[in-house]
């Protein structure tokens, strides 16, 4: 077999297939990493806006003590980092962390900064703002603010009176720890390597095969059949008859062998 051909086709076929393989996973697993985000935020999304329509009900019958009960259990979910609701002065009112109530949190923490730019305001917003930070242990957490908007009512209970000019009354902050998710990537992460190394060997030596068998032994066969054409025997059953091409070759061959016989005996 001819080294040189079979190293210049089967290195360089297994480069662009290893290649594309893995970028194909990659794109795979950037995929499987960006729905599993996306699943993530629309639980912590969920979760903060039932609480605000929660609190919008709770706080228009002045049921505190359901409120903090409620605020309470959903902290208790896996992986809540931390449940809040603040006041419009950023006064911690209720939180899965009793300790956590009756504080105020610096703008430039990571629940304020979101939302305010140093002492600036950036102004009210109906939409929840995300952001991805770590926590004291190092661990990455997905933080979820949603306002609380002024609704009708709410001026003329006892906890916002004279604030009908106010856009918000307060918002909810949620923080969900992303350690299980990451986890779970990591896991997926794994199975898609080892899913990896299959599919490249494979793929491979699938590729190999069939460049051995349609390419390499032909040529092989074909040059075989030139040396004997050199030597002098020109045998038309001993002819290649791989495919069409490598047909023509070992005739045009058989040809000038038998001109260049011709010639020898003039």
């Amino acid at each position: 077999m001819s080294q040189p051909l079979a190293k210049k086709t089967l290195v360089p076929v297994s480069i662009l297939m290893a290649a594309f393989v893995t970028l194909c996973f990659v794109m795979l697993y950037g995929y499987i990493r960006s729905l599993a985000y996306d699943a993530a935020e629309e639980r912590a999304s969920c979760m903060s806006k039932t609480l605000v329509r929660s609190t919008s009900y709770d706080m228009l019958k002045g049921d505190h003590m359901a409120l903090r009960h409620l605020v309470s259990n959903m902290g208790e979910n896996p992986d809540v980092e931390h449940l809040r609701i603040f006041d419009k002065q950023g006064k911690v009112k209720f939180a899965r962390d009793s300790e956590e109530i009756g504080m105020t949190l610096d703008l430039e923490s990571e629940s304020c900064n979101v939302c305010h730019n140093g002492a600036a305001n950036l102004g009210p917003s109906n939409d929840e703002r995300i952001r991805y930070f770590e926590n004291e242990a190092g661990q990455k957490v997905l933080g979820m603010t949603v306002p609380i908007p002024n609704q009708e009512g709410c001026v003329t209970a006892q906890c916002h009176p004279g604030e009908a000019d106010l856009t918000l009354l307060g918002t909810v902050d949620v923080g969900m720890s992303m350690k299980g998710l990451e986890q779970s990537l990591s896991r997926v992460l794994k199975a898609l390597v080892g899913v990896w190394v299959l599919v490249v060997v494979l793929a491979i030596g699938l590729l190999s095969v069939v460049i051995q068998r349609n390419v390499l032994l032909p040529v092989n066969r074909l040059i075989e059949y030139a040396k004997q054409v050199d030597n002098g025997i020109i045998d038309e059953e001993r002819q290649p008859d791989d495919c069409h091409e490598f047909r023509y070759l070992s005739s045009l061959i058989r040809r000038l062998g038998i001109h260049l016989r011709d010639a020898k005996k003039k």
